[in-house]
Formats: structure tokens, sequence, C-alpha cells
């Protein structure tokens, strides 16, 4: 296995992949990769104390092969992240945020890339030590096509069917891809423009009527794109979303408090060019982009 990017989610599915007993090498820079050759990497949270004093850490991952490339850079990092797995002989799983990611790698690296998506609430406070917030950590992935479960999709299933982990494969990636991006528009957006917890941003009337309207934007934006998106979509997100810690920040709200880059672009951002491909008002996603563009 391969984990490109060990930040708080390369590192937490790493670590526990590592638990399992699986050959893990992780990519790091700067200081966190210091600190995984000097102590390991440590886990901590509502998933449990775990890690290892020793793991493997490079930051030219070009000559190692690998069965399995979990791919965790941020989307800004993507193209020079895969271009440097180019030739690994293994499965790309991207676990970007956003949807478009797995087109982007499959355009660098052709079909070996199956898409993926991610919910799990962790953060990096100091490197080499992930802290995991969510008493959860799934991954869902399939082909982006659709096309049902298909042999390498259960494969990827049985690699990541380790302690710590719930792997969910797909029929179709497409979905499960618009299902987190609906409601990261409006956590992402809302939780950094208005740097306010979900509880008090769905707990607020006119800030939840944003957060409908914003999952309603994506709903559109992904029907006009062809994605089959089951009915009910919007009422089904917002039922999942009342269910997240109503102390969560998303961690693009944690990047922006801390002055770092931000997925502005992956979310919202997103959202406002897609629609303006497809001639669709997104109002509400177009106001907060804005909102936060103005503030950084």
């Amino acid at each position: 296995m391969l984990v490109m990017g060990t930040g708080a989610v390369g590192g937490y599915y790493g670590a526990c992949l590592l638990r399992a007993g699986h050959d893990v090498t992780f990519v790091a820079r700067g200081a966190n990769l210091e600190a995984l050759r000097a102590g390991g990497l440590r886990v901590t949270g509502a998933m449990g104390e775990f890690g290892s004093d020793s793991v493997i850490a490079t930051h030219r991952p070009e000559s190692v092969e690998a069965d399995l490339v979990l791919m965790c850079v941020k989307n800004y990092d993507l193209a020079p992240a895969a271009e440097a797995v180019r030739g690994s002989g293994g499965v790309v799983l991207t676990m970007q945020n956003g949807v478009e990611a797995p087109e982007r790698a499959r355009a660098l690296l052709g079909d070996v890339v199956v898409a993926g998506s991610t919910g799990i609430v962790a953060d990096l406070p100091d490197p080499g030590h992930v802290h995991c917030v969510s008493a959860y950590a799934w991954v869902r992935f399939g082909e982006f096509g659709g096309g049902g479960v298909t042999d390498r999709v259960e494969r990827i299933g049985r690699w990541l069917d380790v302690e710590g982990v719930e792997p969910i494969p797909v029929p179709d990636a497409r979905i499960a891809l618009w299902e987190k991006m609906s409601l990261m528009c409006g956590m992402a957006g809302l939780t950094t423009l208005h740097q306010r917890p979900m509880g008090e941003i769905l707990g607020d009337k006119d800030l939840r009527a944003s957060f409908v309207a914003i999952v309603g934007e994506c709903d559109a934006v992904a029907r006009g794109r062809g994605v089959p998106l089951p009915d009910g979509f919007v009422e089904s997100r917002m039922t999942y979303g009342g269910g997240i810690d109503p102390a969560a920040m998303s961690s693009m709200s944690r990047d922006f408090a801390r002055g770092r880059p931000i997925e502005l672009e992956t979310f919202n951002g997103a959202i406002v060019r897609m629609g303006a491909e497809l001639g669709l008002d997104v109002p509400v996603n177009t106001a907060v982009y804005k909102g936060i563009r103005a503030a950084t």
C-alpha cells in the first residue's frame, strides 16, 4: 500500500492498514516527513489510540511499487502526485474532496483510477499525530462510470476491510461523490464563511435555509451533468447532515482560520463554474463563494 499525502486522512487510513499487517509506505514532506521518520505515526481520538514507532516514510514515491495507492493529497496537489505514482503498477483510489478528482486523475493515469470518497473528521494537530474527532471512518468507492461492483472494486474492499475502516463498494461512484459534495458545499462553505460549527449553522433558521438551498443547487447541477441521483436527494442529504456532530467544523474552515490554502474551488467554486457551463443559476453557492474569496 502507498499512501500519497500523510495528512489527517492519509495518516489515519494508513495507520489502520499498517495495524492490520499491510506493507504500507507513507509519502509526506517537511516537518511531517521528519516526524514520521523520527518517531513514527500516532492516532488518538474517537477511534482509539494506536500507531507505530517505526514506519516507512519517503518524499519520493516514484520508485515504490504498490498494489493500491491511496491518493490522499489535496486537490491542488493532485496533478504532481498523480505523475509521481505513474507506473506504480497498482490501482489508484482517489479520495479527494469534490467530484472532479477522478476525471483529472484518469486523464493523467488512465484506467488504473478508481473513484472514492471518505467520511471522517480528523485533524493533524502535530507532525506525525492524527487526532480523529468522528467515531466513524468510511470509504465509499467504485467505478466512475457506473456499471456495478467490478472485481477490482471487490478486491479493494477486501484490502480495506480492517479494524477502524468501513469499506463501502458502490455500483456508481458518481452518486457517492455527489452525496458528499452537496453536503460539503454546505458544511465547508458555511462553516468557513461564518466560522460557526454545524450545530449553530443548522440551528439558525436563515443559515439552515441557505444550507438547503446549497444542496438543492448541487442536486440541479449534478442532474444537469447526467448523474442519476435518486429521488428525494435533498431531503436525504439534510437528514444525513442533521446527524453530523454539532461541534464539527469543516477542514476547510480550520485551514482558513489558520491561514492555509483552502479548497474553495473544489466546493462552492466548482458549483459556480459547473452551473455557468450548464446555464443554471446557483445564487447561494455564488454568494458563499464570493464571500469567502473576499475574506481571503
